[in-house]
């Protein structure tokens, strides 16, 4: 059996043993019941010992009658002289009822829990004190410990004695004095079996046991039930957990989404989710990984070629030459490292960069501002801020106007001299939108899907030196980490990039 199964079995089982507990306590509910028929035995003794003891002598023929008067038919009376000797009966005017036989003790259930329970109740319980058999059924003279103290001392005795006959009852004795003129002439005898009180014991344990046994079977269903329900899915995410990784710990499998609606199901789907955003990052860093090796090779071949042929050319100028586009490619090696240093650490600084909630409108103004003061006359920028209201999002400043500056950059760079930059804010459909146009060429329609993409640049010759390709790039990660998306489109008189970002 699995861990998990067998602790949840436990834990039933553990819950099913409490109403066990019960009968462990069911002897304490026999004391008191035993102590409610010794106090009802001694009510009426000192009853009829009061009435003796008015009539001043111990006659047989009264006694009777007094409890005849007094209805008293569930406890035997018996009226003794001096000596100890019986007087008068009850059991003489009421014939003895017939005990009923006890079922309860011979039903197979009962008996096999008696065998299970025994030992345990042996240990928690102490022993009972030792008790003679009754031998007072059919005596004609009484002795007794009880007897000794009510004729001689003058005082109230109790004893209790196994029942002859091997049966398991006791049965109970108060004896109270007769006192006449101040000596004690005789005592009355009140005498009960506690087989009654058995007879409900044996029952009340017979009702724990069945419902022990049906809480048994209840507590090993639910368990199964749960194994069945709970633990094999919960197995299966192990089996998945494992296959994730081959031996050589790359990613080969994946969760198999549940269609559970329970917590498993959404655990075993959260996973899922988890395991496809992994394989799209891996995914991501390998073509990345490739991306670089190929943009490389080009700045590595003509520094290669530059450099052999530097050794085959004596002229100075041609040597000046050379070095010129060593240094060149060099730089062109730094700023393409630079900025895949950007792009592969953007994700790790968005999860430690705690957003705030900021205004977007003064924010833009500052950066056009900036734009305008830096290109002077040769472009015009024109800033529409449309919403009267706060344009609030939730972002990193520093990432903010590192978006804003990459586009604003970008039009600027394909933007005529003497052309227009536009850039307008405002809200649509409950979002901050954010658009910056150019009047440049506008994109290719063959090259619009790959604009986003790493190390893609479709420039005029002129316009090619300096630009790696990961400006656009790198905005597209930081806005997407915000909830955010952004599109690139053509309009009559050149292109517009436009960010929407989800309002605060």
């Amino acid at each position: 059996m699995r861990r998990l199964p067998f602790r949840l079995l436990v834990f039933n089982l553990l819950l099913v043993f409490m109403p066990i507990a019960g009968v462990l306590f069911l002897g304490e509910y026999e004391q008191r019941l035993e102590v409610s028929e010794v106090r009802a035995m001694t009510d009426q003794a000192r009853l009829l010992a009061a009435s003796v003891a008015r009539e001043g002598a111990l006659d047989a023929d009264s006694f009777e009658e007094m409890i005849v008067r007094a209805k008293i038919n569930d406890v035997r009376l018996r009226l003794i002289d001096a000596q100890g000797n019986v007087v008068a009966d009850s059991q003489q005017l009421v014939a003895p009822q017939p005990k009923p036989a006890r079922t309860d003790r011979r039903n197979v259930l009962y008996r096999v829990g008696v065998f299970v329970f025994r030992p345990i109740l042996r240990l928690v319980r102490p022993p009972d004190p030792s008790l003679q058999v009754d031998f007072y059924e059919n005596a004609t003279r009484l002795e007794g410990p009880e007897i000794t103290v009510a004729l001689r001392h003058g005082e109230e005795g109790l004893e209790k004695k196994i029942a002859a006959g091997g049966q398991r009852s006791v049965t109970l004795y108060r004896t109270v004095p007769v006192v006449v003129g101040g000596w004690t002439v005789g005592a009355v005898v009140a005498s009960k079996s506690t087989f009654t009180i058995l007879q409900d014991l044996y029952a009340v344990r017979l009702r724990v046991m069945r419902i022990f046994v049906a809480s048994v079977v209840a507590a090993i269903l639910v368990s199964i039930f749960f194994a069945a329900t709970v633990v094999k899915p919960l197995r299966q995410l192990r089996v998945d957990a494992r296959t994730v990784l081959d031996r050589r710990n790359r990613l080969r499998g994946h969760f198999k989404g549940s269609k559970r609606l329970d917590e498993i199901g959404e655990l075993s789907r959260a996973l899922e989710r988890i395991m496809r955003r992994l394989d799209a990052h891996v995914t991501f860093i390998e073509t990345f990984a490739a991306d670089v090796v190929h943009e490389l090779k080009n700045p590595l071949a003509s520094i290669r070629n530059a450099g052999e042929m530097i050794a085959d050319v004596a002229n100075q100028a041609d040597r000046m030459r050379f070095v010129r586009i060593i240094e060149q490619e060099v730089a062109r090696m730094e700023r393409m490292l630079s900025g895949v240093r950007d792009i592969s650490l953007i994700d790790a600084e968005l999860v430690r960069e705690d957003p705030v909630t900021l205004d977007l409108a003064p924010l833009v103004s500052d950066i056009v501002e900036g734009f305008r003061l830096r290109e002077g006359s040769r472009l015009r920028f024109d800033l529409q801020i449309t919403a009267t209201e706060p344009l609030m999002v939730e972002a990193s400043r520093d990432r903010l106007i590192q978006v804003l500056e990459n586009l604003l950059d970008n039009a600027a760079s394909f933007s005529p001299p003497g052309g227009t930059v536009g850039v307008e804010v405002a809200i649509e459909n409950g979002s901050v939108v954010t658009r910056v146009s150019d009047q440049g060429p506008g994109i290719p329609d063959l090259t619009r899907s790959r604009i986003f993409d790493r190390f893609f640049t479709h420039r005029p010759d002129s316009k090619h030196e300096g630009h790696t390709g990961l400006g656009l790039a790198i905005v597209k990660a930081i806005v997407e980490a915000y909830g955010g998306t952004i599109t690139a489109a053509n309009t009559e008189r050149g292109a517009v990039f436009t960010v929407t970002l989800p309002r605060r």
